[in-house]
């Protein structure tokens, strides 16, 4: 097995006959670690712009996984957690928790690939009418159990939860702090809609006061820099890194929409056609 940085480690997975060994990424929490680092994903590193699981249905199942925009300096940011306050390599693992269905797993791992944000486990939701399937759990628990899980499973590690406030993660993430106390090093809430005073951003700042006693730190933040720079001041991440957060926010603000990526690649793929030989 080779073990990579952030405790990654390529192995080779084989059926029970011992038929078809295949290549697996495998993740080993390494001894050098003291933070892990639990993420949502939709409005969290990649961009929706929406709060309707099915309007998150359709746009994913549209669309594939180089029409998708990550979240400004979300790549430079996990990666500077996942070194740490003494910068360098990749210690710390990061696990990536979702309300969204497991047959998407593939175009997730496409597009953090794609934009360079470090991969870890992806904790998805089952499709069925099954009890506990997507179609009749309501709300957003599943994540929370995940945490719970990770938590407990790694009781040598603090940990950061990084969630958006469209969804419910604020409420969950407010649960995992009164639950855990300082075993959570800090909350960070993404603002899905920074330019304005919403409910979503009323119901967020509640489940502020509610940890307001823990002494968890949890903010509602505006982007990739905003959280970056008060992890540097708790001495999660180097404050060495915080110039390349911002340099990544502003290298994001630049990319096209998901609409314009879209049509970019209508406007490509009716070029190729016409071309002879494609």
């Amino acid at each position: 097995m080779t073990v990579l940085p952030a405790g990654l480690a390529i192995g080779k997975v084989a059926l029970a006959d011992g038929s078809l060994p295949t290549p697996q990424p495998v993740m080993q929490v390494l001894p050098q670690a003291r933070l892990g680092i639990i993420s949502d994903i939709d409005d969290t590193i990649l961009h929706t712009g929406i709060t309707s699981w099915k309007t998150a249905a359709q746009l994913t199942f549209l669309h594939n996984a180089r029409t998708r925009k990550p979240l400004q300096g979300v790549a430079a940011l996990y990666q500077a957690l996942q070194a740490g306050p003494q910068g360098g390599a990749p210690v710390n693992p990061i696990f990536y928790v979702s309300s969204s269905p497991w047959n998407l797993y593939d175009l997730l791992e496409d597009f953090m690939d794609l934009n360079a944000i470090p991969p870890g486990p992806i904790f998805l939701r089952d499709i069925g009418t099954d009890v506990g399937k997507f179609i009749k759990t309501a709300g957003h628990g599943h994540k929370l159990e995940r945490a719970r899980m990770l938590i407990e499973r790694f009781p040598q590690l603090r940990w950061v939860l990084l969630g958006d406030s469209g969804q419910a993660d604020a409420e969950l993430y407010a649960d995992a702090a009164r639950q855990f106390g300082d075993r959570i090093a800090a909350i960070y809430i993404r603002d899905v809609d920074p330019d304005h005073d919403s409910l979503f951003d009323r119901g967020v700042d509640t489940h502020i006061e509610r940890v307001a006693g823990t002494a968890v730190p949890m903010l509602r933040v505006r982007d990739s820099l905003a959280i970056a720079e008060h992890a540097a001041g708790l001495g999660l991440l180097a404050a060495t890194a915080l110039p390349a957060i911002a340099a990544d926010v502003a290298h994001d603000k630049q990319r096209p929409t998901m609409g314009e990526a879209v049509a970019g690649e209508v406007v490509s793929d009716a070029a190729d056609s016409l071309t002879p030989g494609s």
